[in-house]
């Protein structure tokens, strides 16, 4: 197995980096679902809002799990757009949330981001 090395951070966000588990990512998207589920559940949030605050929360974890652990720049780039783009997208009516998940699955085959998910690095879990 070789290893894979990761882009060099600044300091503060390598310390950030050594204090959370790359496998904390799925807890963050379970997290942002529950919540705006909840939200909607009981009518605090209507449809659109909701797919509109599902995909910034999943965005916001996706873009700072890339930032912190992705192993190529132009990686970290793409989930920092796309994730971001759709929200505003959906927000100006641009694309519809159903659209927006057509082009989001789309655009996923198309650079592998499913396969790049993945194959995202995580440390062995630590024996106590």
């Amino acid at each position: 197995m070789t290893d894979v090395v990761q882009p060099k951070l600044p300091a503060w966000l390598e310390r950030i980096r050594a204090s959370i588990r790359p496998e904390w990512r799925e807890t963050g998207y379970r997290l942002v679902a529950a919540v705006v589920m909840f939200l909607a559940a009981f009518g605090i949030l209507d449809d659109q809002e909701a797919a509109l605050w599902t995909q910034l929360g999943l965005s916001v974890v996706t873009a700072a799990f890339a930032a912190l652990f992705a192993t190529s720049g132009r990686r970290i780039a793409l989930y920092m757009v796309a994730g971001p783009l759709g929200g505003l997208l959906m927000l100006y009516g641009i694309v519809t949330q159903d659209r927006w998940a057509m082009i989001t699955a789309a655009v996923g085959q198309a650079f592998g981001i499913a396969t790049a998910a993945a194959k995202t690095v995580q440390s062995p879990p630590s024996l106590p």
